[in-house]
């Protein structure tokens, strides 16, 4: 979260009456969101407004234990219709011990569609002395219906240089934690998993641009458009990174200024292939794909990027 954010949420957390009544907390990481939500809720229930979160309340809010707290969780891969509609019950009911209620719900992307409609009138409206926060690292899977009826605040990631001390200091190599640091969320369950994916990722859409930019055949980029298509856009952004880089290497930027310097000499051929220009704006429009809903098509949108790169490539090396 950005400081200006933060100093901001705190300041209206200390008069509920201005604090957003429905918050949408975005950020790369589930446990921060879950640490940040649960402060946020324990700052509005708080009766003393203890900055410090060491009164009885605040402790019982951490704990999962205040009366005037709930918070709704997955079960499974969804948040369960019945779940809302306890939610809803208690947002109606009287606050037990002060002035207000909170409830948190925690990756509020895994709603159903009946559990996200029945909820709409209630973000909205939530009453005086209620309020929601809702969490989520993929936002862009949250219903625009949803999305519209909450104040988003999004957790700021951490710099990359500070994420690579944070590997090595866990005991990865500095090589594995420059890629960790890329491909691995804060609080990965599975690191050297992650790192084999994140990398074998990479390779696939390097091997694609390099032989569809230097060929005469399309199907490659056709093919790689598919494959990150598929995946969740915290791994699909890889794609916009090396078209990115490739830009920098087109334009003659330093190594250092990579994202992805394990791969630089490899990217470097690619930039010999098409403008930095180009690179540059295929990157940007990787980089923001839309829903895969009828909407539009996420594949269809991948295979314009890479195509509208195969217009205009060099045939020379």
């Amino acid at each position: 979260m950005t400081a200006a954010a933060l100093q901001t949420l705190e300041r209206l957390a200390e008069d509920p009456s201005r604090f957003p009544a429905t918050l949408l907390l975005t950020g790369p990481s589930d446990l921060r969101l879950e640490s940040e939500s649960r402060h946020f809720a324990a700052r509005l229930l708080c009766p003393g407004g203890d900055p410090e979160g060491r009164c009885s309340s605040c402790r019982r809010v951490a704990s999962g234990l205040h009366p005037d707290f709930l918070s709704v969780d997955p079960e499974g891969v969804q948040i369960r219709i019945e779940r809302v509609r306890e939610a809803l019950a208690f947002a109606a009911g009287r606050p037990y011990e002060g002035a207000l209620r909170v409830a948190r719900i925690a990756r509020a992307d895994l709603l159903g569609f009946e559990a996200a409609n029945a909820l709409l009138k209630s973000l909205e409206e939530p009453g005086a002395r209620f309020h929601w926060i809702l969490t989520t690292t993929r936002p862009d899977l949250l219903p625009s219906t949803v999305r519209s009826r909450a104040t988003p605040v999004a957790l700021a990631s951490a710099h990359a240089s500070e994420r690579r001390r944070e590997w090595q200091g866990r005991g990865f190599s500095a090589e594995d934690a420059r890629d960790l640091a890329l491909f691995a969320a804060e609080d990965e369950a599975d690191p050297p998993s992650r790192l084999e994916e994140g990398r074998n990722l990479r390779s696939e859409a390097l091997a694609a641009l390099e032989e569809g930019l230097g060929s005469g055949r399309p199907v490659p980029l056709l093919l790689l458009a598919e494959v990150i298509a598929r995946k969740p856009r915290t791994e699909a952004r890889v794609l916009a990174e090396l078209l990115a880089d490739a830009a920098l290497c087109a334009a003659a930027a330093p190594a250092e200024a990579l994202r992805h310097q394990a791969v630089a000499g490899r990217l470097a051929q690619v930039s010999r292939r098409v403008s930095a220009n180009a690179l540059h704006e295929a990157a940007i429009l990787a980089a923001d794909p839309p829903a895969d809903n009828r909407k539009g098509n996420t594949r269809l949108h991948f295979e314009k990027v890479l195509l509208g790169l195969f217009g205009v490539r060099s045939p020379k090396v």
